[in-house]
């Protein structure tokens, strides 16, 4: 029986491709507690006194891949983040080396 993803399943995996400090150092996919594809990133940190922790963010996976688009959307990103300008991790997929 092949593998079936609940909602609230998540998979974490080591970013083999990081190359800068900026990058995460572990993304995150899986399925929200509502159903809808989520992704994100971890940062490995220290806190002051020299204890690490991670740090991170998520976001729904909002991508419609050109195959699964209608004309309206012509394969680009949607969703209120796309395109909002702010300094986020997850705006552009082209800053992240995963």
């Amino acid at each position: 029986m092949a593998y079936e993803e609940k909602a609230g399943d998540l998979s974490v995996f080591k970013n083999d491709r990081k190359e800068k400090d900026t990058h995460p150092d572990y993304r995150i996919v899986g399925t929200g507690l509502d159903g809808k594809k989520i992704k994100g990133a971890l940062w490995l940190k220290k806190d002051r006194s020299g204890k690490t922790y991670m740090s991170g963010k998520i976001e729904v996976d909002d991508y419609v891949k050109k195959s699964d688009a209608d004309d309206s959307f012509s394969g680009s990103r949607q969703g209120s983040m796309a395109g909002s300008g702010r300094d986020d991790p997850f705006g552009d997929d082209s800053s992240i080396p995963f």
